[in-house]
C-alpha cells in the first residue's frame, strides 16, 4: 500500500509532501520529499522505531539530521578543505574547524523529485555547478522500498567534474521505545574502526569500541567509523534490525549530543570518514556512476 499526503510548508512556501510504503508483512515507512526524510518506521504492532517529528517546523530548527539523506559528502573533511587534481576546494566549516555532513545545507536541505513507482519511492535531485561547494553539477537519485520486512535504500550519483560523492542515510533508531539506548544490544561485524583525521585504522580488541560480539550499548559513547563492515545488528527486547550495505565502513553514534541525550543510535554505512583527502575512494570522476545501497531487515527474536 501506498500513498501520499502534503505534510507541511517551509517558510520559503514550498510544501513538504509525505509519502507512505507499507509492506505485506505490516511494516511502515513515511518520508518526506525534502531530503528523503524517514519521518517514521513502524513495525507490525504499530510502534515506531525511529525519531522523527509530527510537525515540519520542528524539521526546520534540528540540528541533528534525524532520518535525512546526507550528501555531497557524509561525516567529515578535515580543515572544510580537500584537492582534486592539485585543485583546493574549501567548504563551509560547521564542526570547529571542519566540515560535517557537507556544512549547514546540504543533500538534506533540498526538496527532491518524488514519485511512487511499482519499485517503491523514487527520489531525484539535480545539483547546480559548486552548490553545497562541491565541484561539478551532481545529478542523484535514490529509490526506497519496503518489502517484506526489509527496508532498502538505494542511491545513485553522477557528476560532469571530478567531486566527493558519499551518501548516507541517517535515522535515529530506537526499538525498544525507552527513552535511552542503554538497554539495547550492539553487534558490529568488524575488526578495525578508522582514526577520521589521520585514517589510520586500529583494532577494535580489547577497546570500549569492540562490538564483534552482541553486547549491552550501556552508557558507551560511540562517534566511531568501523572498517571494512560486514554487518550490524541492533536488539531490544524482542526486536532485531540487521544492517548490510555495499558501502565498505559504518559510522556509529549513540546520539549524546541529542537533545534528549542517546534518545536513538544512527548507524550510517559509507566511506571512510575525511577519505577526499587521503585515499578518494570517494571521488566521482565524469562518466562514472555512483551505485550503492543499505538495507535495514527486522526480525523478531
Amino acid at each position: 500500500m501506498t500513498q501520499h499526503w502534503q505534510f507541511g510548508t517551509r517558510s520559503d512556501g514550498r510544501l513538504i509532501h509525505a509519502y507512505r510504503l507499507r509492506s505485506d508483512a505490516g511494516y511502515e515507512a513515511v518520508i518526506l520529499n525534502q531530503g528523503a526524510i524517514l519521518q517514521s518506521f513502524s513495525l507490525p504492532n504499530g510502534r515506531n522505531v525511529t525519531l522523527g517529528f509530527d510537525e515540519w517546523n520542528r524539521y526546520e530548527s534540528d540540528t541533528n539530521y534525524k532520518g535525512r539523506i546526507i550528501g555531497p559528502n557524509a561525516n567529515r573533511i578535515a580543515n572544510a578543505r580537500f584537492e582534486i587534481d592539485d585543485r583546493e576546494h574549501r567548504l563551509t566549516a560547521n564542526d570547529g574547524l571542519h566540515n560535517l555532513h557537507s556544512g549547514p545545507t546540504g543533500f538534506d536541505g533540498e526538496i527532491w523529485d518524488a514519485a511512487l513507482t511499482d519499485r517503491g519511492l523514487g527520489l531525484k535531485l539535480e545539483c547546480p555547478q559548486a552548490r553545497h561547494g562541491f565541484p561539478g553539477k551532481i545529478r542523484a537519485a535514490l529509490n526506497i522500498s519496503l518489502i517484506g520486512n526489509t527496508l532498502r535504500f538505494e542511491m545513485e550519483a553522477t557528476s560532469n567534474r571530478p567531486t566527493p560523492i558519499n551518501l548516507t542515510w541517517h535515522p535515529y533508531w530506537n526499538l525498544s521505545g525507552e527513552t535511552r539506548i542503554d538497554g539495547h544490544n550492539l553487534k558490529v561485524d568488524a575488526e578495525m574502526h578508522t582514526m577520521w583525521v589521520t585514517q589510520k585504522a586500529l583494532p577494535v580488541r580489547d577497546t570500549f569500541r569492540d562490538f564483534r560480539s552482541s553486547r549491552p550499548l550501556g552508557s558507551v559513547r560511540l562517534d566511531c567509523s568501523y572498517d571494512q563492515i560486514k554487518s550490524a545488528q541492533l536488539t531490544a527486547g524482542q526486536c532485531a534490525m540487521t544492517i548490510t550495505s555495499s558501502l565498505p565502513c559504518l559510522q556509529v553514534y549513540t546520539g549524546d549530543a541529542l537533545p534528549r541525550s542517546r534518545a536513538g543510535i544512527a548507524l550510517e554505512p559509507q566511506f571512510r570518514p575525511n577519505d577526499i583527502n587521503f585515499a578518494q575512494d570517494s571521488l566521482l570522476q565524469p562518466g562514472e556512476i555512483y551505485r550503492h545501497w543499505i538495507e535495514y531487515r527486522f526480525d523478531d527474536i
